[in-house]
């Protein structure tokens, strides 16, 4: 049952509650600030702030204004964000130390962005830059329908309502953490915003502020389930996505939580998420519920699902090739993940299509060895790639975090896996690391492992 503690409020941070009267009010006067500085509809703007009641007021002044916004995570570098800036064509940065113009290119800059389709983004919400694990960041351009619906779907879906009260530690930089900001604010629900996760910071939030709802991705609940004494038992229901969590995971939250697991699938390209569970019908844990109302969601060639609907991107901005390699002539989007969509709908996302590993003929999903060996109470964090196999191509090889720092059992890791696992899906390698590095939205970065 929903709380009813903070219905006149709209944010929590670290600067204390913040009324939606309020709110309102520094949109607007943050709108016509922005407006003085000579922000026009369809003008992009990079808005690279930390977690806070300031992103969020830039966030929707943009969007009051018409113009659009290009986020980046605070932390990012300043190569990163001087091609943002280039590759939009950004007018204004936002950042911690106030608004400013864009940082010059460098003189041997290989930006070459096609600008002329920069002349009309009225119809642009977002610039959203993916992460470059194939060159140089690409920014998706996410229409104004598209980002209100990506709340929306989180707001049906979950049944929020303005009793409810909404725990993010995800980065507002990221699709997903902007979702959760639009979920909370199109129901009226109460939304307390981290700076970023930690176990500690998680903990207090929920002690202090009893929250309904809690968003996440999966490596968060993998290490809150290894907290003992997490206050609980306010939940109703706990959203994850940003990668595919499994039963185990999914089965093991719900029972020390009490609360549903409501598992999502979804990614930038989509503005959001393209099938989700509904809080009130969990189905089968580990799967990532119906698609959403407007989404068509089909398995394609080798097994990758295909999305259509009002929220698909309209491609990436200046780049054709890239835009034509992920959209079908039909309009549909290529995902890159591989996975399932039974009779009736429901989605399971099994991997991404380029980290399938060939071993021998057979065919071994990275996830699938993950969410195994993250079951092993030891195991704080994992991550499956391909080893090269003189014999059959390919092996896997697990990167193995412990839980707690605590001391490494490679052999009873192993005896899990073959407990729960064909033989030829149990890792030939196994690499211990203190920790695995991961992306700002809280992901395994595959990409950043020691070769």
């Amino acid at each position: 049952m929903s709380s009813r503690r903070h219905t006149d409020i709209a944010l929590i941070d670290e600067q204390g509650p913040l009324p939606r009267r309020t709110l309102r009010a520094a949109v607007t006067d943050r709108a016509a600030e922005l407006a003085a500085l000579g922000l026009r509809p369809g003008d992009r703007a990079v808005l690279c702030r930390p977690n806070g009641r300031r992103w969020i007021t830039d966030y929707l002044a943009l969007a009051e204004l018409g113009a659009v916004g290009v986020p980046l995570n605070a932390a990012s570098a300043p190569d990163e964000l001087r091609h943002a800036a280039t590759d939009s064509g950004a007018t204004l940065v936002l950042t911690a130390e106030g608004p400013g113009p864009p940082p010059p290119p460098p003189p041997d800059s290989e930006d070459t962005t096609d600008t002329t389709d920069l002349t009309d983004l009225t119809d642009i919400a977002t610039i959203a830059y993916t992460s470059g694990t194939t060159g140089r960041p690409k920014g998706a351009l996410q229409t104004r329908h598209a980002v209100r619906l990506g709340g929306e779907n989180i707001t049906r879906r979950l049944a929020l309502d303005p009793g409810d009260t909404v725990l993010s530690p995800l980065p507002l930089a990221h699709t997903y953490g902007t979702n959760v900001l639009n979920a909370a604010l199109s129901a009226g629900a109460a939304l307390v915003l981290l700076t970023r996760f930690t176990e500690e910071a998680v903990a207090e939030a929920l002690r202090r502020h009893r929250p309904t709802v809690l968003a996440g991705v999966p490596t968060m609940y993998r290490r809150l389930l290894a907290r003992p004494g997490l206050p609980l038992e306010s939940l109703r229901c706990s959203l994850s996505a940003g990668q595919p969590a499994g039963e185990p995971l999914a089965r093991a939250w719900q029972e020390r939580s009490g609360a549903v697991f409501a598992e999502g699938w979804g990614m930038t390209e989509l503005a959001g998420l393209a099938s989700l569970t509904p809080a009130d019908d969990p189905g089968h844990p580990g799967t990532a519920g119906p698609p959403v109302p407007g989404a068509g969601v089909r398995t394609g060639e080798d097994g990758e699902l295909l999305v259509r609907g009002p929220f698909v991107t309209p491609g990436y901005l200046g780049s054709p090739e890239a835009t034509a390699r992920v959209l079908t002539p039909g309009g549909e989007l290529r995902t890159g993940d591989v996975g399932r969509v039974t009779d009736d709908g429901g989605v399971t996302v099994l991997d991404r299509l380029k980290d399938v590993i060939l071993c021998g003929g057979y065919t071994v999903y990275p996830a699938e060895v993950e969410r195994v060996i993250s079951s092993h109470p030891s195991v704080a964090a994992v991550a499956v790639t391909a080893l090269p196999d003189a014999v059959r191509g390919e092996a896997p090889q697990a990167w193995i975090a412990t839980a707690g720092g605590g001391a490494a059992d490679e052999a009873a890791i192993l005896a899990h896996c073959r407990a729960h696992l064909a033989p030829y899906k149990i890792p030939r390698r196994t690499t211990f690391l203190p920790e695995l590095p991961t992306t700002a939205g809280g992901k395994v970065a595959r990409g950043r492992l020691p070769r």
